[in-house]
């Protein structure tokens, strides 16, 4: 009787008979470790079993990438941990990192984003078995507002005058510059919404300007002193 092989993966027979030296087992999943063993039968029966050794199956060629937060909102200074899932799940899950613009967002190699300046920028996770295969995330980066002041700071009118505030918000290149305006005493001067005082009676009233981002306050106190003539 001529020796013939068996062969067993993990453990269970898959083929038998085997006359050659070499098999190819087909019914493989992609990107999977299996363990074989060999035994040899002849007229005296079986073998005890080979060592085992571990083959790993080639991973699936990529289909798609999912980046995961898929938009991000930060401001400048701010980080963000991104990751990328490659479709389907048995291909190779490495992907490269990269940004649409540095001078706005970067991107280290594990996918975190740090934001540079105000902006938009968009970051790219590319395959790294098929450059072809990407996926992407966006990325908005505000500057915060850090503070206001106003000007003049002190101002002394008559009743009627009028007398317009100007407030300066910082950084200069805020993303929200918007600001509201109120009197502490409308009785003696109110403002409107551009920051012009209009006095109404003698005394004094505090003018404050608030940002809207992040409420940053400042004053300008005004004194309302009898019209000339009066």
């Amino acid at each position: 009787m001529a020796t013939t092989y068996k062969i067993y993966r993990d453990g269970s027979e898959v083929a038998s008979g085997i006359t050659e030296k070499s098999y190819t087992d087909t019914e493989l999943s992609p990107n999977k470790t299996y363990e074989y063993q060999v035994s040899a039968v002849n007229e005296t029966g079986e073998s005890e079993l080979s060592s085992p050794v571990s083959v790993t199956t080639d991973y699936s060629a990529p289909e798609s990438i999912s980046v995961s937060p898929a938009t991000n909102n930060l401001t400048v200074g701010g980080t963000r941990n991104l990751s990328a899932s490659v479709s389907p799940s048995t291909a190779k899950q490495t992907v490269t990192w990269s940004s649409s613009d540095e001078s706005i967002a970067t991107v280290d190699a594990s996918g975190q984003v740090s934001a540079v300046s105000a902006g938009s920028a968009t970051i790219t996770a590319t395959s790294e078995d098929d450059n072809g295969i990407t996926g992407t995330a966006s990325v908005n980066v505000t500057q915060p507002v850090t503070g206001v002041s106003v000007d003049p700071t002190t101002a002394e009118i008559e009743v009627g005058a009028t007398q317009q505030l100007t407030e300066t918000v910082s950084p200069s290149d805020a993303s929200n510059k918007g600001v509201s305006w109120s009197s502490s005493d409308e009785a003696i001067a109110t403002v409107d919404g551009n920051g012009l005082v209009t006095a109404a009676a003698e005394g004094s009233a505090t003018i404050t300007v608030t940002t809207d981002d992040g409420g940053h306050t400042a004053d300008s106190t005004i004194t309302v002193i009898a019209a000339s003539g009066t």
